[in-house]
């Protein structure tokens, strides 16, 4: 375990969810809600960066805190800056594109689950959840599942691949439309594979949610486990991978913290907020 020594605090902050803020029940434990609470007390803002949708904040984060944060979801396809922050990104998939993966990943195969994801709460799926597997695993109800057809007729922003072989997947479709959408694969949580368009990245979103406030990505403390968090980890000054992280993530690191079982977010948070200012 190596922790950043703060000589002046970050301008900003951004951080993964899934591995990284939220322990293995996906909870947000007590620790780490009072270092961000802290965190915005000192007026730094707080960046949630996630390949999950904006319904997964019902469940997970308080309300008083959720609005205080910013939010970049599903890998950067939409992003939206709630105060000092501002602005609202969305990125949508062009329908002839999605049409086109869409066939592609039926025929390879039969059973995938497809999901398409709109404004971060009603999506289009293939497969049907009763009420309580689609809120444990999905954070929805059943009023927010669209069929795929309704979906691909209100501008989706992200196609979701699961209950596949995700490697296989992954080189099949960069194969078929690498050159004209991003295709990253998450593992772990569960193996699901994320198409967004080559615009939608989280370090993209990142820059467009700070630069009215003149803040650049070499001033934000980035956290992160997975590879869809491997750009922004890349990009941002200081970032810290978790110890329950990919290889590759921890390649990419400067820094190291423990895991997300172990508030390794909140360990360097509470460090540097010893820092004084002023």
């Amino acid at each position: 375990m190596k922790i950043p020594d703060f000589i002046k605090l970050p301008r900003a902050i951004a951080i993964d969810l899934d591995g990284t803020l939220l322990n293995s029940r996906t909870e947000l434990s007590d620790r780490n809600r009072q270092a961000l609470e802290r965190c915005l007390e000192r007026d730094i803002p707080i960046i949630i960066a996630t390949s999950r949708p904006a319904r997964i904040f019902n469940r997970i984060f308080p309300q008083n805190l959720a609005q205080k944060c910013s939010f970049i979801l599903m890998n950067g396809a939409l992003a939206k800056g709630n105060p000092p922050l501002t602005g609202y990104i969305k990125e949508n998939l062009p329908y002839k594109t999605l049409r086109s993966i869409i066939d592609c990943a039926l025929k390879e195969d039969p059973h995938i689950r497809i999901t398409l994801e709109i404004e971060g709460y009603e999506f289009g799926t293939n497969w049907y959840a009763d009420p309580a597997t689609l809120w444990q695993r999905n954070s929805a109800t059943p009023e927010m599942v669209l069929t795929l057809e309704e979906a691909l007729k209100r501008n989706p922003c992200k196609i979701a691949l699961g209950n596949t072989d995700v490697p296989k997947m992954e080189k099949y479709l960069t194969q078929q439309f690498g050159d004209c959408v991003s295709i990253i694969a998450a593992y772990l949580v569960n193996p699901i594979l994320n198409i967004t368009t080559k615009n939608a990245t989280k370090p993209s979103a990142i820059r467009k949610l700070l630069e009215p406030l003149g803040i650049s990505l070499s001033e934000v403390l980035a956290f992160g486990d997975d590879v869809p968090d491997l750009e922004m980890l890349k990009k941002c000054r200081v970032s810290v991978a978790m110890a329950n992280a990919f290889p590759e993530v921890k390649a990419v690191c400067k820094y190291q913290t423990a895991s997300n079982d172990e508030d390794g977010v909140a360990l360097v948070l509470e460090k540097m907020l010893q820092l004084k200012t002023g």
